[in-house]
């Protein structure tokens, strides 16, 4: 999804001390950004850099403390085949302080989105999944882009959105969709403005559900309305 403020022809950082650099190519590591433009490149480090957009894909990404869902690493158990095929990702995830994660919104109430990768066995089910056991290590498998939500205010610590998406056959993701669980959580951020929580009562009884695109729309619409009582 696109921040349609940010629609560029141009990749861009921006720096800590919010100097906005314009570049052909950006890359990341665990504790560098690279450049580069014409033929000249440059390395920052991580701390150097607040934000980025990739103009190929109109993303926009945040730096944030890495503080999702870090858990105590717990004693591995062999037949654990999940937590085995995404060892290094939990690895990763206890290593570094940074990360860069989508944002898909502007202003006040910030919506982020971050893309996981699952991978699926010949029968639908997923690897490593409760009583799971492969019945050959040759099993074809699929790959699919787990989507995982929050949702915070200016900088404040992010809160994952528990949204449990319906089924969706033949898509490689699924986009949040206003369920119950994700009405309950805006009615919390987008407060003190009736006429917003009116759209959003609206939205969530109206048929079919409410998609993303809708979700960050009303979202910016709120924030539009909260730059004017500052």
């Amino acid at each position: 999804m696109y921040l349609k403020n940010y629609s560029q022809s141009s990749d861009f950082i921006v720096t800590s001390a919010y100097d906005t650099i314009y570049v052909d190519r950006i890359d990341l590591t665990d504790y560098k950004v690279k450049t580069k433009k014409a033929n000249q490149k440059k390395k920052y480090n991580i701390e150097e850099i607040i934000s980025y957009y990739i103009s190929k894909e109109n993303k926009y990404y945040e730096r944030i403390t890495n503080q999702l869902e870090k858990e105590e690493q717990k004693e591995l158990d062999r037949y654990d085949y999940r937590r085995i095929e995404n060892l290094h990702i939990e690895e990763y995830e206890n290593r570094i302080k940074y990360k860069f994660i989508q944002r898909l919104t502007n202003g006040k109430v910030k919506l982020f989105c971050e893309e996981l990768n699952v991978t699926f066995v010949g029968n639908g089910r997923i690897l490593g999944e409760p009583n799971y056991i492969p019945s050959s290590h040759y099993e074809p498998s699929s790959h699919y882009v787990n989507k995982k939500y929050y949702i915070s205010i200016y900088d404040s610590k992010l809160e994952k959105i528990n949204y449990k998406p319906g089924i969706k056959f033949f898509k490689n993701s699924v986009d949040i969709e206003l369920n119950e669980d994700v009405y309950e959580i805006l009615k919390i951020y987008l407060y003190e403005n009736s006429e917003i929580t009116n759209k959003l009562d609206n939205l969530f009884v109206t048929k079919p559900i409410a998609n993303e695109i809708q979700i960050i729309d009303l979202i910016n619409e709120y924030n539009i309305w909260a730059k004017t009582k500052k």
